[in-house]
């Protein structure tokens, strides 16, 4: 049971996704130490909004060069200040990796496996708003988390105070590095970084699907990038519908699919529309697909062919029962 829950941890850690506003632009960073699982002691990535900007992991002989893209003068300082900042952050995990394990008392056969992670995250808002985020996580519980504001580390767990006391004595550089550096660093990366700025816009449809004494409507919105949106539903009074959430998964083209469900009582039989509004960065304002216009839209072509269908139909026996009379009296008359 311990050893699923552990992976079960490190696949979630693995696939955490952003749940930020569209037009927010964010810096985040995965940090993994983990033993007995056959992955590297260590492994670091960087990314700028979606596009990884930087990974390492302890398998590799070194850092990575600094990219063409980021060839620049500002770009190669940044780098260099990463690469920096990167052996502080393996020792920071090992570290807090080793504390963990001692403190939990974790010997014998509870030490095979065990798992270690550590997120940040730096979220730039359009009006040059920054906030910061920072987190350790054990064995998928919570460990050590940074609190910016009051400049102080906050132990979730009793074993982790050691770990706190030893990473509050570089409190001020933590904290200065999440109210302003953080923001400079992305903004060099969304600047500079092909990836960062690649933008495909959503397709959004809607489907219905009968249910008893109810009818589920879908809206589908696929092939999106970068990765975050935000989908809602919203009736013709503007009020949100409680909605069945679902992730922003990957499509294997390297755009992203998600879909949110409302369910439509029978008893409302009233004309309700429902709109499905998606908000994406590469798209100015939003995309809104309305349900109950569709259905309309849709009936009204139906009706009209049905209806051409028919008279070209009645038109055609017309013109047979003439020509079969016509035939009758020429034939009446030859005899």
């Amino acid at each position: 049971m311990r050893k699923a829950k552990i992976i079960y941890t490190l696949v979630f850690f693995f696939s955490l996704l952003q749940q930020s506003c569209c037009e927010v632009n964010s810096l985040t960073g995965y940090y993994l130490g983990s033993e007995g699982l056959g992955l590297p002691s260590y492994i670091e990535r960087l990314d700028a909004n979606d596009a990884t900007v930087f990974y390492y992991d302890s398998s590799m002989h070194s850092r990575a060069p600094c990219p063409d893209w980021l060839n620049t003068t500002a770009g190669q300082e940044l780098w260099k200040k990463i690469s920096f900042r990167s052996q502080d952050n393996t020792e920071n995990v090992v570290v807090g990796f080793q504390t963990a394990i001692k403190q939990f008392n974790l010997t014998g056969t509870l030490s095979n496996i065990n798992v270690y992670q550590a997120y940040i995250q730096c979220d730039l808002y359009p009006d040059g708003t920054v906030k910061g985020l920072l987190t350790h996580g054990f064995n998928g519980m919570d460990f050590v988390s940074l609190d910016i504001d009051s400049k102080a580390f906050i132990a979730s767990v009793p074993q982790a105070v050691k770990y706190k006391r030893i990473r509050e004595k570089d409190i001020d550089e933590l904290v200065s590095y999440y109210k302003k550096t953080c923001s400079d660093e992305l903004k060099i990366y969304l600047e500079n970084s092909p990836a960062v700025n690649m933008k495909k816009a959503p397709e959004v449809r809607i489907f219905e699907e009968q249910r008893a004494g109810s009818t589920l409507l879908t809206c589908h919105v696929t092939g999106f990038y970068p990765k975050a949106v935000q989908v809602k539903w919203i009736r013709a009074d503007l009020q949100q519908e409680d909605i069945e959430t679902n992730d922003v998964l990957p499509n294997g083209d390297g755009t992203y699919q998600t879909r949110r469900s409302v369910i439509r009582p029978e008893e409302n039989t009233g004309d309700q529309h429902y709109s499905c509004v998606v908000y994406h960065s590469s798209v100015e304002g939003n995309i809104t697909v309305t349900w109950g216009k569709e259905e309309k839209l849709f009936r009204l072509p139906v009706l009209m062919i049905l209806g051409c269908i028919f008279m070209v139909a009645v038109v055609g026996l017309v013109i047979r029962c003439f020509i079969k009379s016509k035939d009758t009296v020429t034939e009446s008359d030859d005899s």
